[in-house]
C-alpha cells in the first residue's frame, strides 16, 4: 500500500506541476522626425521617451485591452512596461500561459496594438505628423520558453512526501499490533470451562487450612 501511495503521488506531482509558458516582444520607441538633424541618426537621439513609454505601457494594460486578452486566452497573464535590463526607451511585453501557442497568440496581439495606441495617446493631445514619436519591432522571441515549475521536480517532490506518509502509517500500524500482542500477553490463561486453573491450587490451599484449624470431630465427642 506504501508503494502505491508513493507512486500515485509522484505520478500527481508530475501533472500538477506543469510549466507556464513565456513569451516575450521588445519594441523600441523612436523620436520625432522633426527633432532629428537632416542625414542624422535617430538612434541618437532617444533621450526624454521614457515618460512616453510608461504611458504606452499603461495603455496596454487598461481594462478595454484586459477583457480582450481574457477572451483570446483566460489563463493569460501580460505584464507590459519599460524594460528593466535597458536604459533606452524600450518597452517589453511579456506574455505567461499556460500553452506555448497561447502565450504567443497573445503577445502578438499587444505587439499589433502598440502602434495604434502610441499613436492614439498623442492624437488626444494634438500632436500630429513628423512631430509624432513612432515605435519599431525590436526583437520578438520565436517560441515561448517553459518557465516556473519543472514537472520532474513536481514527481520527485510528490514521492518524498508519499514516502514520509507510508512511514508515518507503517508506524501507526506497528504500534497498533505491538498494543494489541502486549493485551494479549497480559491477560491469565483460562480452562474451556472458563475457571481459573490456578483456583484448585489456592482452593485446596484453602482447605487444608481450614481443615487444620477446626479441631476434629472425634475430638469433639470424646470430650462430650
Amino acid at each position: 500500500m506504501g508503494l502505491g501511495l508513493t507512486a500515485g503521488l509522484a505520478v500527481a506531482g508530475y501533472f500538477v506541476a506543469k510549466p507556464t509558458y513565456q513569451a516575450t516582444a521588445s519594441i523600441l520607441l523612436l523620436p520625432p522626425a522633426t527633432t532629428v538633424p537632416a542625414e542624422g541618426n535617430p538612434f541618437l537621439q532617444l533621450g526624454g521617451l521614457d515618460l512616453t513609454v510608461d504611458l504606452l505601457g499603461k495603455a496596454l494594460s487598461d481594462q478595454a485591452v484586459t477583457q480582450q486578452i481574457e477572451e483570446l486566452s483566460p489563463t493569460a497573464e501580460a505584464e507590459v512596461g519599460a524594460d528593466p535590463s535597458s536604459s533606452g526607451p524600450i518597452l517589453r511585453i511579456q506574455v505567461q500561459d499556460k500553452s506555448e501557442e497561447a502565450a504567443i497568440e497573445v503577445r502578438d496581439v499587444l505587439v499589433d496594438m502598440a502602434p495604434a495606441r502610441l499613436a492614439d495617446l498623442q492624437s488626444t493631445v494634438g500632436v500630429d505628423g513628423g512631430n509624432r514619436v513612432t515605435s519599431s519591432v525590436l526583437v520578438v522571441d520565436a517560441v515561448a520558453e517553459p518557465v516556473g515549475r519543472d514537472p520532474l521536480v513536481g514527481a520527485v517532490i510528490g514521492g518524498f512526501i508519499g514516502l514520509g506518509l507510508s512511514l508515518i502509517l507503517l508506524a501507526v500500524v506497528d504500534n497498533v499490533l505491538l498494543r494489541r500482542e502486549a493485551r494479549r500477553a497480559g491477560r491469565r490463561p483460562v480452562d474451556a470451562d472458563g475457571s481459573d486453573p490456578d483456583g484448585d491450587e489456592g482452593g485446596s490451599q484453602s482447605a487444608d487450612e481450614s481443615s487444620a484449624e477446626a479441631p476434629p470431630s472425634a475430638a469433639v465427642a470424646e470430650q462430650s
